[in-house]
């Protein structure tokens, strides 16, 4: 008899272990289910977007110079374009450029051949020279000066000037600018919708975002201004014209999803 009792007594104890078990496992479950899809398993949503812009002016003007020495040794080469580079940083720090603002982007030295025809073949490579290459990037910060500076390295002998091209320094605050408005666009919007639709915005539940960035320009009104800063001299030379720089346009598009009820 105790020992029947006793079995009872384990079967029970068994029993009770694996309820508590079992009720642990379906609350890790339902808290996990919960974090996922948030406290109301079947709550309703909508989405609703924004776009915000920053206009910004633009304050870098970028020129990339381009030096090329042909000659008849690597050597010879080099030490011809390290004579024009030298000209060339020279004339840049003259004008005010820092060193911070010339960066090489490429350079180097590579052989040149000829083919060279003969009455007993078709062609034949011969080694002529070598040409030695070094392209520079420029910054400058004054961009009222790009166009004037850009005309005076080509009065120097820099013959190969790709630029100036027009930017901002730092996008990241017109960006946060463009953002913030596109959140208040898309808040606003909500809420006329949630009043539309007679429910209640309860929270955001998810958000997105994608941006973009581009120059605009019109046309008409860069040709005028090329035009009207021309000025001809007593023996009819031009003068490097004040070139408009235009604005920068910064968009945001945002998306919001909010739980309703």
């Amino acid at each position: 008899m105790e020992t029947l009792i006793k079995d009872k007594k384990i079967s029970v104890s068994l029993f009770i272990l694996l309820v508590i078990i079992s009720l642990f496992v379906i609350t890790k479950i339902v808290g996990e289910v919960k974090g996922n899809f948030g406290d109301d398993l079947s709550y309703n949503v909508i989405s609703v977007s924004g776009e915000g812009e920053a206009i910004a002016v633009s304050n870098i003007a970028t020129l990339y110079i381009n030096l090329e020495e042909e000659t008849s040794t690597s050597k010879e080469a080099q030490e011809l374009l390290n004579k024009s580079i030298d000209k060339t940083l020279s004339y840049l720090t003259e004008q005010g450029v820092e060193s911070k603002d010339i960066k090489s982007i490429y350079g180097g030295i590579s052989p040149r051949y000829e083919y060279v025809k003969s009455y007993y073949t078709s062609g034949e490579r011969k080694l002529v020279g070598f040409t030695a290459r070094q392209s520079i990037e420029v910054k400058i910060r004054d961009v009222d000066k790009a166009n004037t500076i850009r005309t005076g390295l080509a009065e120097a002998g820099v013959d190969n000037i790709d630029g100036p091209d027009f930017s901002i320094d730092d996008e990241e605050g017109y960006k946060e600018e463009a953002r913030a408005k596109a959140i208040v666009d898309a808040k606003e919007k909500a809420a006329v919708l949630a009043k539309d639709l007679g429910v209640k915005l309860v929270k955001i539940v998810n958000f997105s975002e994608g941006s973009n960035y581009y120059p605009y320009r019109d046309s008409m009104k860069v040709m005028s201004a090329v035009e009207e800063s021309i000025s001809w001299d007593s023996v009819g030379g031009a003068q490097a014209p004040s070139l408009p720089i235009g604005e920068n346009k910064i968009t945001s598009n945002v998306t919001i999803t909010y739980e309703i009820r």
